[in-house]
């Protein structure tokens, strides 16, 4: 790490790690752990001032919440007189706007995406100049994908990793029943259509929509990651930030809201989806996966680890989600995953990146990787990540590849997006023009609706 980070003391650190797309949040609260920090007395911002230093913690990421606590127990046996107190909430980022504007920030924030009007205030730390850092990427594109939206030589967060979503498959019900990558939605239709005929006790495609981010995510992956596709992901996230309505074409007549909305309604309609698919929780998601109760679920990297951990010998394989729109490839959508943002504004921001620059060692780094089930960003953080890694390349070789996350407005988020997926999977439109139509008037409403 840069040692000019450490020389620079003032006001609150807001830290964010973004973990996980996106990750699954399937709790309102978490345990919190707190630890004393640090490495040596005669370095540790406690010991210059004589004062303990307390940090805080925002967590949106289920997934993380025990592995941050075994980091911040690490960090305090180095770092006597640092505490770092996390707490989990499902909808961070929300919290987040609400404890910014009322004066109560975070030092800590481990989110899915920081939301952008906190970028242009300039009220975080911008890690541009860090060569030290960005030389240590195994791609240097990176460094250009996760660039700030309206300034592109600004850097506000350093990567973890690289997450993808994708199509989780059980592999005995899939051979068994002969399927074969499905690279169209009409592919994808028809191999769901075979697993009820044939396995008529399973769920074909299950959701669980309770969580919504979960649906939310799913319209990022689909008819917004076929706008990045068509446009090119730098002009599509230009046309997203711009809310450029004649590139996005977002309540254009058969356009890519309307072909997706009729897509939920076509698989709801045929049994293809699980009943309550507006109701079920992530983690049902999970188990139905992992307990071979469902042949396929839409889901990141990220879900590997608890898939994992229900059922240690799943079968499962990963394949690119099929394409909603005909003639655009199937989609891997994702980017870095896991990133470190401090605030301009903090008062313990020494010992703030003093925690960054542990987070970014090497090691860790690679229990990161290990967590996430993902390849880690850093050249010296290979590690063996996850079992998923030769059905990853494979389908890199075929599928179109974002490395940015779809942008969407702060006022209108994926959780948001999500609530307005539920409400499709309740039956609150009649047609998918109507669905449209609201998600539209949502979106434009999105840019200027922050919460106070």
């Amino acid at each position: 790490m840069n040692k000019k980070w450490m020389s620079m003391a003032t006001a609150t650190v807001v830290f964010s790690v973004l973990l996980a797309g996106c990750g699954g949040n399937n709790e309102k609260s978490s345990p919190s752990a707190e630890a004393p920090s640090s490495a040596n007395a005669s370095e540790s911002p406690a010991a210059e001032t004589g004062k303990p230093v307390k940090l805080t913690l925002l967590n949106g990421t289920v997934e993380a919440v025990d592995w941050l606590n075994e980091q911040i127990k690490a960090f305090s046996a180095a770092n006597p007189g640092i505490t770092v107190e996390q707490e989990f909430q499902k909808t961070a980022s929300d919290v987040l706007k609400v404890k910014i504007a009322s004066g109560d920030a975070p030092d800590i924030v481990a989110l899915a995406q920081v939301p952008q009007e906190f970028y242009d205030q300039d009220l975080f730390h911008d890690f541009s100049g860090d060569s030290a850092i960005w030389d240590r990427l195994t791609n240097p594109t990176i460094k250009q994908s996760i660039a700030d939206t309206n300034r592109s030589d600004k850097q506000f967060y350093l990567p973890m990793t690289v997450s993808y979503t994708g199509l989780y498959y059980n592999k005995d019900i899939i051979a068994e029943l002969g399927i074969q990558r499905p690279d169209s939605w009409e592919a994808f239709s028809q191999a769901l259509k075979s697993v009820k005929e044939k396995k008529s006790e399973l769920t074909p495609l299950y959701l669980g929509g309770k969580d919504s981010w979960t649906l939310g995510q799913l319209a990022q992956f689909l008819p917004l990651g076929s706008i990045q596709q068509s446009l090119g992901i730098e002009e599509a996230n230009k046309a997203f930030v711009a809310n450029d309505a004649a590139k996005l074409e977002l309540d254009k007549a058969d356009g890519r809201l309307e072909t997706f909305a009729k897509a939920i309604m076509d698989l709801k309609s045929a049994g293809l989806i699980n009943k309550n698919a507006a109701s079920a929780s992530y983690d049902n998601q999970l188990d139905a996966i992992s307990n071979g109760k469902a042949a396929f679920v839409i889901q990141g990297m990220w879900a590997l680890g608890d898939i994992q951990k229900k059922n240690p010998n799943a079968p499962i394989g990963f394949w690119p989600i099929p394409a909603l729109v005909p003639g655009d490839k199937p989609y891997m959508i994702g980017g870095a995953d896991g990133a470190v943002s401090v605030s301009e504004k903090s008062a313990n921001k020494e010992a703030a990146l003093k925690f960054v620059e542990f987070l970014m060692s090497p090691d860790v780094q690679k229990s990161y990787s290990t967590l996430r089930n993902s390849p880690s960003v850093y050249k010296d953080a290979s590690a063996d990540w996850s079992i998923l890694s030769k059905d990853v390349a494979e389908d890199q070789q075929v599928a179109f590849v974002a490395s940015r996350w779809p942008w969407t407005p702060s006022g209108y988020n994926s959780d948001a997006i999500g609530r307005t997926v539920q409400e499709l999977l309740v039956g609150a439109y009649k047609t998918p023009a109507d669905f449209a139509k609201t998600f539209k008037e949502n979106w434009d409403k999105g840019y200027t609706d922050v919460a106070k």
